[in-house]
């Protein structure tokens, strides 16, 4: 029989660094929202773009989603999500809108 690994010490987040890397994470998901259709919708079609921004917005959520449910619970995580992804949909919106304007104009 093998001896068990040990396991690893858990790491610490204070409140402060929690929230600078929920943000982070955020800004960087509004500018997956904001870039990736226009690169994907050449290629997949309007539906496809949008529908494979959300999912790798989701994807890179997905790591401070599961910290946040175990941090504060699955229903303070899951409002959570939701107005941070309302929001950062509303956000990528209107940059794109911006970005495509920039580039008629």
């Amino acid at each position: 029989m093998s001896d068990p690994q040990p396991s690893e010490p858990p790491i610490i987040l204070s409140r402060v660094e929690f929230w600078w890397l929920t943000l982070a994470v955020w800004l960087g998901g509004i500018f997956i929202l904001t870039l990736t259709p226009l690169l994907l919708i050449p290629r997949l079609g309007m539906r496809g773009g949008v529908i494979a921004s959300y999912f790798v917005f989701f994807a890179v959520w997905q790591p401070i989603q599961s910290v946040t449910q175990r941090t504060l619970g699955m229903r303070a995580a899951f409002i959570r999500m939701l107005f941070f992804v309302g929001g950062g949909a509303a956000i990528a919106f209107y940059l794109r809108e911006l970005l495509l304007g920039m580039s008629r104009g």
